[in-house]
């Protein structure tokens, strides 16, 4: 199994379906779990750790229901306010026993199996405040758009047409996936898989449209749903 080696992450700031407008980055780390209670413990105990209390912020783990091809069973998703307060992590977390531990035992029930960095892009329609459930449902859409800034035109055309629907959509800009060929995320985030999934695409007012101008710039590469299983706040 490899080692979950990862000099970054956690302990400092929102989830990837909470992400807001002020440019904050983050990453997500895939894992396959063994022992998904196991992972959660490993988290509790570096949630309390004096390493875990020094950044704010919060930490969201996800089960994924539907994953396509991946192995990955699991993600932890961090939120950096800024890139200063991810170096700050970094280096914090490279001198620190906490940090240490944690990853030993983190690597004795899980593996590291992908990853990939975004950026907020401010643009979010819905109401967040909706969005109460400790188990909240997620569908996460990765895509290629070759035409960013008309692609954010429409979508947010697309937005205001159903601003009353439950739960929220957030767009995110991908900076880094490795060879996966991902520019941006759709980001849909409801209380359950009912509500999530309650209106089809195609029923949406403005639907016809949305399609009409960016079905030419963008490519769909990856469709995932998740579940929300915890999140670790520093007191």
């Amino acid at each position: 199994m490899n080692k979950f080696i990862i000099s970054t992450i956690f302990f400092c700031g929102f989830s990837l379906a909470q992400s807001g407008f002020a440019q904050s980055v983050g990453i997500k780390y895939d894992i396959t779990a063994a022992n998904p209670a196991a992972v959660i413990a490993a988290m509790d105990k570096f949630a309390a750790s004096p390493t875990g209390q020094a950044g704010p912020g919060t930490v969201t783990l996800y089960q994924y229901i539907v994953n396509g091809e991946s192995l990955a069973t699991h993600n932890f998703v961090v939120n950096y306010p800024n890139l200063e307060a991810m170096d700050a992590t970094f280096a914090r977390n490279a001198m620190s026993q906490d940090w240490a531990t944690f990853l030993t035992e983190l690597a004795a029930v899980s593996e590291q199996v992908g990853s990939l960095m975004f950026r907020s892009t401010g643009n979010t329609n819905g109401d967040p405040s909706s969005v109460t459930s400790p188990t909240s449902a997620g569908n996460w859409i990765f895509m290629n758009v070759q035409d960013p800034v008309t692609y954010i035109d429409a979508w947010q055309d697309l937005g205001n047409s159903n601003n009353n629907l439950q739960g929220t959509n957030s767009l995110l800009e991908i900076i880094a996936d490795g060879a996966g060929g991902v520019t941006h995320a759709i980001i849909q985030s409801a209380n359950n898989m009912s509500s999530l999934l309650a209106t089809p695409p195609q029923q949406l007012p403005g639907w016809s449209r949305f399609i009409d101008r960016v079905g030419n710039i963008r490519t769909i590469e990856n469709r995932t749903m998740v579940l929300r299983m915890k999140s670790w706040t520093a007191q």
